[in-house]
């Protein structure tokens, strides 16, 4: 906004930056918030800038002060206000969240997998071409909905509490990676056999 400001300004005027401050007032000033309904000076002065009119001098009477006497509850009101939007905007905002939100539970015994972050390893240890997941680890407490106790080896020294979107559930395969006629050693030859043809097409190749 300020760079917008600062260019339009520059445009009219020729001296981009001498104004606008004075600009920024009159939109803080005026500009009504989507969030709270009301503009932030309207929050905090309880009321818009005083005009040219407002300025004029009136005479006085005896009596006391209208605007005095409801200050106070006028600033509740507003509070009031301000705080029934807020609750309004921020509910609004968390439907269209939980939109895409997917939430996740584990028992105490559960087999997971854990997403270490660069920010959870010890200093001078991470490296990019470390796995990211880790695991299974066995699940040895639920603080709560959002936080576990994982059984992480001592030897990573890595804190073993995990917020609960770092962990995922561990799915033990029941199908076998190869065909069932075919067994453990044929199906390790048969894999030797294509890398030697691949390394010697390269070879040709590269002649």
């Amino acid at each position: 906004m300020g760079k917008k400001i600062e260019e339009g300004e520059g445009k009219r005027i020729g001296e981009p930056g001498r104004k606008i401050g004075e600009i920024e007032r009159k939109y803080s000033s005026f500009a009504m918030h989507s969030a709270t309904g009301r503009s932030p000076f309207s929050i905090v002065y309880q009321k818009v800038p005083n005009h040219a009119v407002d300025l004029v001098k009136l005479p006085r009477v005896r009596g006391i002060s209208i605007a005095a006497a409801n200050l106070a509850e006028q600033i509740q009101e507003v509070q009031a206000e301000v705080k029934a939007k807020l609750k309004v905007t921020n509910s609004r905002y968390k439907q269209a969240t939980d939109v895409h939100r997917k939430d996740k539970a584990f028992a105490v015994g559960d087999m997971v997998m854990v997403l270490l972050k660069k920010e959870r390893y010890p200093a001078s240890t991470y490296n990019k071409l470390l796995p990211r997941k880790y695991g299974p680890y066995k699940i040895l407490k639920k603080i709560n909905n959002n936080a576990y106790v994982v059984d992480l080896p001592t030897s990573m020294s890595i804190s073993r509490t995990f917020n609960v979107v770092d962990i995922f559930p561990y799915f033990v395969s029941s199908e076998s990676l190869y065909p069932a006629d075919v067994d453990d050693n044929s199906s390790l030859l048969h894999i030797r056999q294509k890398i030697v043809e691949l390394a010697q097409n390269f070879i040709l190749k590269g002649e």
